[in-house]
Order: structure tokens, then sequence, then C-alpha cells
């Protein structure tokens, strides 16, 4: 009877246990249901506020470095009109000059053919991308640059609102499966 006893009680043992652990996890009562889903609602509520905060911080800092960068370049242009050289003071409005002459003369020169052979055409053709990059960035910085910076100013501002819209709203959708 000693060998049965031995037998039955260590194995016995450990089926009820394995089987009383599988069933208590499967069945679970309506309390813990209850409680696991206000567990997941708390744990999605605090996701989405620090998923806001964290957007806000973004959003702060990005408008922090580009107060800094129009900062940067105020003082600049403060210190070149501070400074005692005359080409310190000047460099920008004769780079403005220069490139507006000669982008007209190579304009004109292209256009009326005055002497130039087919070579030195296709030469030049090849530089108007060039020319075209750097007469838009002369002319936005003198006349357009601060215009976009308000227009900028608010898109960002917009599609930052949009983009957490959109964020919290495709965390609300249920997992679909």
């Amino acid at each position: 009877m000693g060998w049965l006893s031995t037998l039955f009680s260590k194995s016995t043992t450990d089926v009820v246990t394995s089987v009383g652990k599988a069933l208590d996890d499967l069945i679970t009562s309506d309390e813990e249901i209850a409680l696991t889903e206000i567990e997941q609602q708390k744990i999605k509520t605090a996701y989405r506020l620090r998923l806001q905060e964290l957007l806000m911080q973004m959003d702060r800092e990005a408008a922090m470095h580009e107060e800094k960068q129009e900062q940067e370049l105020t003082e600049r242009l403060r210190l070149d009109m501070k400074s005692d050289s005359w080409l310190s003071k000047n460099i920008r409005p004769m780079t403005l000059i220069f490139m507006t002459v000669s982008i007209v003369i190579l304009m004109f020169l292209t256009i009326f053919n005055s002497g130039l052979t087919p070579d030195q055409v296709k030469l030049v053709e090849e530089w108007i991308p060039f020319f075209q990059t750097i007469m838009l960035t002369i002319y936005g910085f003198y006349f357009g640059s601060r215009g976009i910076e308000k227009i900028q100013k608010i898109r960002s501002a917009r599609e930052s609102n949009s983009r957490i819209k959109n964020m919290i709203s495709a965390f609300d959708q249920e997992p679909k499966g």
C-alpha cells in the first residue's frame, strides 16, 4: 500500500494543481473582467495624456528653436550694422546688386545671341538652374522671408493641432480582430 499512496500523491497533486491553474486562467469572474477593463482604460488615459504632453513639448521646443534662429539672424544683422567696416554693412546689398546685374547680362546674351557661339549659349543655359536657386535665395531673404516665416508658423500650428487630434482619434479606435 505504501507504493500506491506514493504514486498517487505526487502525480495526483501535480495534475490537480495544473488543471486548477488552467481552469482559473480560463474562467474569470465578472468582477475580474470589470477590473481588467478599468485598468485598460486607466492605461489608455495615461498613455493619451503622456502623448499629448510629449507632442506639446515637441511643439514648444520647435517654436523655441525657430525663435532662437530668428534671434541669431537678427543679432548677426545688428552686429553687421554696428561694425565700423563698410564692407560688412554693405555685403548683402552688394551681393543682391551683383547677382541681379549678372543675371540680366547673361539673360540678354542668351536671348539675343549677341556674339555667342552655340557652345557658349549651351554652357550658359546649363548654369540657369544654379542662378535661379541663388536668386530665389537672395530675393527671398530680402523681400519675402518675413512673410513666409509668418505663414509657416500658422501652418505648423495647424498641422500640430491636426496631428494631435489624428493621433488621439486613432488611439481611441477599437482594435479589429
